[in-house]
């Protein structure tokens, strides 16, 4: 199926992010905007902030806009223009003086006052999306925008929403909760009366309310049944704002693309959100990962890839914000960001099937503590060594432009991100925990070739032959139901629960038969739980026997006592106790520890690659010789493409064999075929490099 929004000069666009809010200043952006082309950008980012652009009722100054999108014309530039009217900088001062309830109220009562942020420090968002002004006052502003610029000749994405996230996101230092406006608290009622009779409503939250009107949103996430409500509330109420503002574009252009934006990880409401704009879009730190102590933590970024390509509509996502540069300078400075990390990540971002990628930023802003830091050019806007490497990767991406768009295969593998289990253990301080479990088995299968997909429980499980399960706490129907239909479509499918397994049920309460309603399915009860300690690991106790040989944990982990019952078998043991179980049929498996957490946070090389094995599954490339981590994706001619990524501190000399009928493999790159060796193709990847290789 074609893309409706395809750039017109390139299958993978990349553009850099330029002006926010007076900066820089309007004498440089000629100059700079022939330098961006020069470089092989071909968008310009531009953020456009409320105060900035409506600093009185109904007088909008756009003059540098107007300016700015005539010179990205004028220099063969596309603009991609964000709109703030969320999240990111402040409604104008006017609209918070003349409405004073339009400001947020934190859990505890308080309203926010005016703040800044090193993003936007001319004023952070303070303001309420549930008073009813918001939409009032910002669809004019919205309008005004859209009917400003959609017939321009450069204009190519509308920014709808730039981090999505709740109205207190910015502004609450204690707690992230949502926002108590009465507007809010008004809108929370109503949703719970469209939902639940009141009986029903006290039968969940072991409640004896008798009229609605005594019903107050919870203000603390130790109350558990009614703040997952809460939060599932916020979420699609999020989600219902985003979906006006997307409407009110699409009455005034049906033609360009609308893209929402999340961040370098995760969020609970993500899933939510994503569904409504035509692509999902991500930001990602990226300093320092291949110089630190720990190179392969790029993996995580890796795997956000995953997750965006996972929940944006048709799989489009951006990477639209790769760091440029060290964290935010300010008055002292940090180590600057190697530059070939950069180029990694860009060829990471098109590995992995994005619609184009952005760099943050071009100059630096000029403005407050993000000055020097985020930077491809200097402040007097000469090139740095990071815009050189960055402009070459460019060139050689526009070199494969015939093999472009990448095609992803779907992978045999997937693993299971379940949002509202993320909600359940971030409201008891573990969200790092439960990413960590993620990511943890992701980079262990990511760094040795094995294709994976990140996957929900809304999401469509057929096809796959292996599902990873971590940490799915939180047992909705939703997921009993996906768990049940997919054993019932499918003859072969196996599915691996680990860690915390449908220890709760759908509202929250602990479950008294783990996992909830599939104990029977599973065959196994929790007979108790608890830990492995530093102790236990100094002392030599903490060693888990598996199928897969005897392991030592590294790190400090919990884990929960297996009883398996007729037609279950223990398979792993900890001190005696059975700590894993498998059905007779092998299909379904508990690991009652997590993968990672006790291996240092990652995942577990034995007990993953014995799972592959029991399964069937290898990775589509034999490796051989130094490590690479090998990407195989399908060419826009159809033909395998392999990405070879070299995050050594030395170049590799790589011996690989796909495993499908290739006679010969050419590196695109360089232009030369490779030779073989045996049943082996050789190159060298050198310190830092991808190699691309076209097998025929």
């Amino acid at each position: 199926m074609s893309d409706p929004f395809t750039h017109p000069d390139t299958p993978f666009p990349i553009g850099v992010e330029y002006y926010r809010g007076g900066a820089p200043k309007p004498e440089c952006w000629d100059e700079d905007f022939a330098n961006i082309r020069a470089a092989g950008f071909r968008i310009v980012r531009s953020a456009s902030y409320w105060n900035w652009i409506e600093p009185a009722r109904d007088i909008y100054h756009l003059d540098d806009y107007d300016v700015m999108f005539d010179l990205a014309a004028k220099h063969g530039l596309s603009m991609w223009l964000d709109v703030m009217l969320a999240t990111h900088g402040a409604a104008p001062e006017w609209m918070t003086r003349d409405y004073p309830d339009f400001r947020v109220v934190n859990h505890r009562g308080h309203t926010y006052y005016s703040n800044s942020h090193p993003a936007y420090p001319q004023g952070g968002m303070i303001h309420c999306y549930d008073h009813p002004v918001w939409r009032e006052r910002g669809g004019k502003l919205l309008r005004h925008v859209v009917e400003r610029y959609k017939d321009h000749p450069a204009t190519f994405i509308w920014g709808i929403w730039d981090g999505i996230a709740l109205s207190s996101a910015w502004v609450d230092q204690d707690g992230g909760y949502p926002c108590y406006c009465e507007y809010s608290i008004t809108r929370y009622v109503v949703w719970l009366k469209e939902n639940f009779t009141l009986e029903e409503f006290n039968e969940r939250t072991l409640r004896r309310y008798r009229r609605w009107e005594d019903v107050e949103p919870p203000r603390s996430d130790n109350n558990v049944l009614e703040m997952l409500l809460f939060k599932r509330f916020n979420y699609e109420n999020l989600a219902g704002h985003l979906q006006w503002m997307i409407a009110e574009v699409r009455k005034l252009d049906t033609v360009h693309e609308t893209r929402t934006h999340g961040a370098g990880t995760p969020r609970p409401w993500d899933e939510t959100c994503a569904r409504y704009a035509d692509s999902w879009g991500m930001s990602m730190p990226s300093n320092n990962l291949l110089t630190g102590e720990d190179p392969y933590r790029i993996a995580e970024r890796a795997f956000v890839f995953d997750w965006s390509r996972s929940i944006g509509k048709g799989g489009r996502w951006w990477n639209e914000e790769i760091y440029s540069g060290m964290a935010r300078g300010g008055v002292t400075w940090k180590k600057q960001t190697d530059p070939r990390e950069l180029t990694t990540l860009l060829w990471i971002t098109l590995a992995h099937g994005a619609a184009g990628a952005m760099f943050w930023q071009y100059r630096p802003d000029h403005v407050a503590f993000e000055s020097p830091g985020y930077n491809l050019a200097t402040l007097d806007g000469r090139p740095t060594p990071r815009l050189k490497a960055v402009s070459k990767a460019i060139s050689q991406i526009e070199g494969l432009s015939e093999h472009l768009p990448l095609r992803v295969p779907k992978a045999r593998v997937a693993i299971v991100n379940h949002q509202a289990s993320q909600d359940l253990f971030s409201m008891n301080d573990e969200n790092d925990r439960f990413l960590a479990d993620l990511r943890g088995t992701y980079r262990t299968l990511w760094s040795n070739g094995i294709p994976v997909d990140i996957v929900t429980p809304s999401q469509d499980w057929d096809g796959y032959d292996l599902m990873l399960l971590p940490n799915v706490a939180l047992m909705t129907e939703e997921v009993r139901d996906r768990i049940t239909r997919t054993l019932a479509e499918s003859s072969t499918v196996k599915i691996v629960a680990v860690g915390s397994f449908g220890m709760y049920s759908d509202n929250g309460l602990s479950s008294y038969d783990p996992p909830e309603g599939l104990g029977a399915t599973f065959s196994v009860r929790v007979a108790d739980f608890s830990q492995v300690t530093d102790l236990d690991i100094v002392q030599g106790r903490a060693k888990v026997e598996t199928l897969y040989g005897t392991l030592p944990f590294e790190s400090e982990t919990g884990y929960a006592v297996l009883e398996p019952l007729p037609g279950t078998e223990a398979i792993a043991s900890l001190d005696g106790q059975t700590v894993a179980t498998r059905t007779a049929d092998g299909r379904l498996t508990w690991y009652g520890f997590s993968l990672s957490a006790g291996f240092g946070d990652i995942g577990s090389p034995d007990i993953l690659y014995g799972i592959l094995r029991d399964t069937g599954i290898q990775a589509p490339v034999a490796m051989d010789g130094d490590h690479v981590i090998p990407v195989m994706r399908e060419s826009a001619m159809g033909r395998p493409l392999l990405f070879l990524f070299n995050i050594e501190r030395q170049d590799a000399n790589v011996y690989f064999s796909p495993r499908w009928d290739s006679t010969t493999a050419r590196d695109l790159l360089t232009g030369e075929g490779l030779k073989r060796d045996g049943e082996y193709f050789h190159i060298v990847v050198p310190q830092w490099g991808v190699g691309v290789i076209s097998c025929e």
